[in-house]
């Protein structure tokens, strides 16, 4: 990953998005919330990191921005810049000059005239993906419609006022860009869970019995381990042959640690975490949601075993421990560094 650029965007991210701004955010219902903090992250160049150089940009891989998609993450970052940062390559690819606003990515429903967008509410555009093809749309030309309690939507749209883009796998690029979100804003969990356990501590008001606890915290720590490893290495398959497959791993890994990692925070902390001034809801309540975009654990889990079994011709036994193998990998490292640090006495 490319530090430098990480640094840039963690600086920024934690002058301006803070939780009273994500708070902002939401609930200003306006498409241009926000927006401030949208032309710093463009000044540093952060949205154009993965165009090409001619074309005004970074040209950087996926994989050095990683660092990036985990401070979106771990700052709840209530702009789909990651989603831009992808978008504008993309285009750039595409020779389709990109709008300079959020642009969200999205799959058509079955009616293919209707999609569920992440950050819908807060994007000028979507890259959507249809049974016909993949159009950028402008939702000066759709009808936006808020879908649920945060800054999702139900966009309708026609083809026919779009932008046709010789693109396809809209589905797992926008998997692989939420599961390194998703795996920033697990780390930022673990992190206010521990420091609430730490303080709770000092001041002799112990939260339960410590081993207990520190089990608990050490399960949370190997699921944050290994999601983050598994976003790194989708982020290193973009753009090769096995670019699906490494998002499916990815996806399935995120949307299976959601809710294990925010579950076990709100276990922690107790009836204060749902609270709706403290902090740490602002996290869980969008890995809740984030776990089902562009596809749940089980979508995933079918494409890495369907991919397993043409590759091994049909030996079931691979199949049924593919991911706990992936698991197995990560665990130990995650519970070595998380058991003696985790808690101070």
């Amino acid at each position: 990953m490319d530090d430098m650029l990480t640094a840039s965007a963690q600086t920024v991210l934690a002058d301006l998005c803070t939780p009273q701004f994500v708070r902002g955010v939401e609930a200003a219902h306006n498409r241009r919330a926000g927006r401030e903090l949208w032309r710093q992250l463009e000044a540093l160049g952060l949205l154009d990191a993965l165009v090409p150089e001619a074309q005004g940009g970074a040209d950087l891989p996926l994989a050095e921005a990683a660092g990036v998609l985990f401070a979106f993450g771990q700052h709840a970052l209530p702009l789909p810049a990651a989603h831009t940062m992808l978008a504008r390559h993309l285009l750039a690819a595409a020779q389709v000059e990109a709008p300079r606003g959020p642009i969200a990515l999205a799959i058509a429903g079955s009616t293919q005239n209707m999609a569920f967008v992440p950050y819908g509410q807060v994007a000028d555009a979507i890259v959507v993906e249809t049974a016909a093809g993949t159009y950028l749309v402008s939702l000066d030309t759709a009808c936006v419609e808020k879908h649920g309690d945060g800054l999702d939507a139900a966009v309708r749209f026609d083809t026919r006022t779009a932008h046709a883009l010789p693109a396809r796998g809209i589905a797992e690029l926008g998997a692989l860009v939420t599961a390194a979100t998703m795996a920033g804003a697990m780390q930022r969990v673990l992190d206010m869970t521990t420091g609430y356990v730490n303080e709770r501590q000092q001041s002799g008001r112990s939260p339960g019995k410590l081993e207990a606890v520190q089990q608990q915290l050490s399960v949370m720590a190997g699921h944050v381990t290994a999601t983050r490893m598994a976003a790194q290495m989708g982020c290193a398959a973009h753009r090769s042959g096995q670019q699906r497959l490494a998002s499916a791993i990815a996806k399935a890994r995120a949307s299976r640690a959601a809710p294990l990692v925010a579950n076990g925070a709100h276990g922690v902390v107790g009836a204060m975490g749902i609270a709706a001034k403290f902090d740490l809801q602002l996290y869980t309540r969008r890995l809740h949601a984030q776990r089902l975009q562009y596809g749940s654990e089980s979508f995933w889990d079918e494409i890495v075993g369907t991919r397993a079994l043409d590759r091994w011709n049909g030996v079931a036994e691979g199949v049924a421990g593919i991911l706990d193998a992936l698991d197995e990998a990560a665990m130990p490292s995650a519970f070595s560094r998380a058991r003696p640090t985790t808690l101070r006495h």
